[in-house]
This record gives C-alpha cells, structure tokens and sequence, in this order.
C-alpha cells in the first residue's frame, strides 16, 4: 500500500509541513490530543518517523491544506518557507479562501509581511508563530510561542497551538513575532559567546569552571545560556544573526556589537565542540 494512502480522518486534521525535529515534536501532541494530523515532508527517514507517530502523509503543502483547517509551516530556512507558499504546489496553489496558515520557523520578518498580505488576498488567515526554548521544550509540550497577526486568528489556531506550546503571547501585527524571536536569539547567542570567552579568562588563572559556573548561576551573571550549557550546541546562531543583520542593515542600525556577534557566531559551534573535547567546558569540564 502506498504510504500515500488516504485514510478516513473524522476528527480536525492540522496540517504540518516540515517534520523535523521541532516537527515531529508538534506531530506527537497534536496526535496525543486528539487531532488528526496531515504531513508533506521530503526526507524519506522523516516520513517514517511521522508515520510512525500517527501522521498521514501527502505529496504537497497543496494537498496537505486541501484537508487541514491550520497548517503549520516547520522548516529551517526563508527559501524553504517561500517554496512551501509560493511554489507550484504550493499553500497558495491550493485553492483554498478559508484556513489559518501559521509559520513556526525563525524567518525575516519583512518575508512574513509579504506572505501575509498574500494569504489575505485568498481570503486566508496568516500568523507568524516561530517557537522558543529548543528541541527539549519540544518534547515536553512547553515552547514559548511568539505571535505575530491578528487575535481572531490566534484564536482559531489555540487548540492545536496549545498542544505543544505553554506560553503563547501576542506581540502585534505580522512580522512581531519574528522580530521577537530575532531579539530572543541574539540576547541567546550573545550570552553563549560570552561564556565561551569568559571560559578562556577563567582558564587562564586556573579556575575549576565547573565550580566557578555553580558559584556564577546564583549571581546576577546568571543566564538561560549558563543554565542549559549541555544543550547548547550553537547549530542555529549563524542564520540567526544573519537575520539580525539584515533587519540592522534595512532600517539602517550600526551596531556594532552585534556585528562582532555574527562574526563571532560563525564559529562559536566549532569552538564550543573542541573545548568540550578539551575537557575546557563550563560543564564536565574534567578539571
């Protein structure tokens, strides 16, 4: 049998396309919640993962919105999201005039302003939704969700959003959420480059990191990055200052901090490894 089959779904179906990490976090809760869950995902080892959660697959983002009152958009990158909407098979090829359409990735936010009004054109609801707090919040159902579009939407798309989310807040009209997300991610990215630096100081005039973290983690130089060192791995700092720059460089911002951060964030995953490697870590630090 295909895995294309069609199946009889007599419950809500959400739609989701992009069933990667965060994507087959979203497909597990909505599954345990009781929706019905049509996916479009191109890895043939993440279509056997969905499946395996409870997903049903379909060949388009076209022919998943044909069947799903929301759809979220879950991928990690601008060119994905604008192939998922614009493509020839496309969410905006689907004929739909009704539906919500939620993007869950970090993008630019002038992307999701564009996208926005061309969804409204079909008649169809747009939200910027990107999702915070990383791969372990995921699992647990517990995201940060960051909104950005009108309250009559996001209420339409709570039941489902809810399932994998346990903060969700509003923060105006299309694009604010991205911008949130970007501020969320540079203060993120910022923190992690400074205990990669500070480490260097410390290890310079012998200090155990391990203890100096425990003594820092009760100081006013406490982080989230601090807090979760050991999930810290940096895999999305680049294209996150990347979008950074480029809403500096649109409205013309010289920051200069923030310039030597994307610099920086160029290689903070690389240095981070090999100081773990070295047993020069914040955590197990072999001291």
């Amino acid at each position: 049998m295909s895995k294309y089959a069609v199946k009889n779904m007599t419950r809500e179906t959400i739609g989701l396309i992009g069933a990667g990490r965060m994507g087959l976090a979203q497909i597990k809760h909505l599954v345990n919640a009781g929706f019905a869950v049509s996916c479009c995902e191109q890895a043939d080892t993440q279509q056997t993962k969905a499946l395996a959660l409870g997903a049903v697959l379909r060949e388009s983002p076209a022919a998943v919105f044909a069947e799903s009152s929301v759809v979220y958009i879950a991928v990690g990158f601008d060119p994905e999201v604008i192939q998922i909407c614009r493509g020839e098979h496309g969410l905006l090829s689907s004929g739909r005039r009704d539906g919500v359409v939620v993007v869950n990735s970090t993008c630019d936010p002038e992307l999701m302003i564009a996208l926005g009004a061309e969804f409204a054109a079909q008649g169809i609801e747009f939200l910027d939704i990107p999702i915070a707090r990383g791969g372990w919040a995921a699992d647990n159902g517990t995201l940060l969700a960051m909104v950005g579009g009108e309250q009559s939407a996001l209420d339409r798309v709570t039941p489902s959003l809810s399932t994998f989310c346990s903060d969700i807040k509003l923060m105006g009209p299309i694009g604010r959420g991205q911008v949130t997300k970007a501020i969320n991610n540079l203060l993120l990215w910022l923190n992690g480059v400074g205990l990669l630096e500070s480490a260097q100081i410390a290890e310079s005039y012998q200090m155990d990191l391990e203890y100096l973290r425990a003594v820092l983690m009760l100081s006013s130089g406490r982080s989230a990055a601090m807090e979760d060192w050991s999930k810290m791995t940096f895999t999305w700092a680049a294209k996150d200052m990347q979008i950074v720059q480029q809403m500096m460089d649109r409205y013309d911002l010289d920051l200069e901090l923030l310039k030597v951060l994307g610099t920086r964030a160029q290689t903070a995953k690389n240095e981070r490894e090999v100081r773990h490697a070295q047993g020069k870590d914040w955590i197990n630090a072999g001291r």
